[in-house]
């Protein structure tokens, strides 16, 4: 349940960054196409936006949630969007791509990856879920390894 949190969270960040588009066919028109087709709930478009790895990650979600992946992905994308965050920093190195998106809750920018799949610039959640967990992970280790002795006084 708590990957399926942390995806939702992954979606809503990428739902809600819009753009003024770059060139057509970067990773920051990807970003704009997969945000229009939330908005629209059109599902088919979003699926085009999404890399291979993404669907899967989607798919053994929606069977947890015994549902749909069309389900999954019109439950998690919003209706409205109240505003358009910042965008900034596209990278390009070979067949791999982030993007900064401002998050409009933290006010904090987070990488969102991209890959290319048949010369085409797809959204990378599986990625951005991999990163996340890491981080987590570090974080917990991190703070197992110094915990403070149990006579410590302040």
């Amino acid at each position: 349940m708590k990957i399926y949190k942390l995806f939702a969270l992954a979606l809503c960040a990428f739902v809600l960054a819009a753009c003024n588009a770059a060139s057509t066919g970067s990773p920051t028109e990807t970003l704009k196409k997969f945000v229009d087709a939330s908005q629209k709930k059109d599902v088919a478009a979003m699926k085009q936006t999404l890399s291979k790895g993404t669907m899967e990650l989607i798919e053994k979600s929606a069977q947890q949630q015994k549902t749909t992946v069309d389900e999954l992905l019109k439950k998690d994308s919003p209706t409205q969007m109240t505003e358009t965050p910042e965008i900034r920093n596209e990278k390009i190195e070979g067949d791999t791509a982030t993007v900064e998106v401002k998050n409009t809750v933290t006010g904090n920018f987070d990488t969102l990856p991209f890959v290319k799949e048949d010369g085409q610039w797809k959204l990378a959640l599986d990625k951005f879920m991999q990163d996340v967990m890491k981080r987590m992970s570090e974080e917990m280790k991190n703070a197992g390894q110094n915990p403070p002795p149990a006579n410590a006084q302040p």
